[in-house]
């Protein structure tokens, strides 16, 4: 339970993290902070993702099926990259709302 909680408050320092740098980007270029922070969240999202040449050359070899390099690990999601899709996510549905 202490993993989760971990992961979920780090992911929402992240979000806050995001959304601070946003409003600054937003200020200092007088642009409105939805404009900022849908970018903010695009460009953080693909940092977050690391996957490499070899493992989608690993998939494509074995028709899309998932191969784990280690054990029973099927996914790992890092707080960046789940913060940078609510970053996403929140930006949109306040561009929605105004």
């Amino acid at each position: 339970m202490s993993k989760i909680k971990h992961f979920l408050g780090t992911t929402f320092l992240i979000v806050i993290v995001l959304s601070i740098i946003s409003y600054g980007i937003g200020w200092y270029m007088n642009i409105k902070w939805v404009n900022i922070a849908f970018i903010i969240g695009a460009i953080s999202l693909l940092i977050s993702t690391g996957g490499t040449a070899t493992e989608a050359h690993l998939a494509m070899k074995t028709l899309g099926n998932h191969v784990p390099k280690s054990g029973s690990k099927l996914l790992s999601l890092s707080p960046l990259l789940v913060g940078s899709l609510l970053m996403l996510i929140i930006s949109f549905i306040f561009a929605l709302m105004l």
